[in-house]
């Protein structure tokens, strides 16, 4: 595994976890980090029995790395617009 996939892994689906149900309100969770449940569709999502959407691994990580960097580039912004 590169580099990056372990930052995208480490970073990214922790981040994941913890953010996607609260900007869902819940309807949205990562399956667990070690899972080896059925497989998910094609795009990298299922609904479980209550409807609720079931994010995979990978692509739960992405997002999450996504939602890293844009929080880095506000603070990084919010710092530059406080100093010049």
């Amino acid at each position: 595994m590169s580099a990056l996939g372990m930052l995208v892994e480490l970073i990214g689906h922790t981040t994941a976890r913890a953010v996607l149900p609260l900007l869902s309100l819940g309807r949205v969770y990562v399956e667990p980090f070690s899972a080896s449940p059925p497989p998910l569709r094609w795009p990298g999502y299922r609904r479980d029995a209550d409807g609720r959407v079931e994010l995979r691994q990978e692509a739960a990580g992405w997002i999450g790395l996504g939602i890293c960097i844009l929080v880095l580039c506000a603070m990084a912004l919010a710092i530059y617009a406080a100093f010049w």
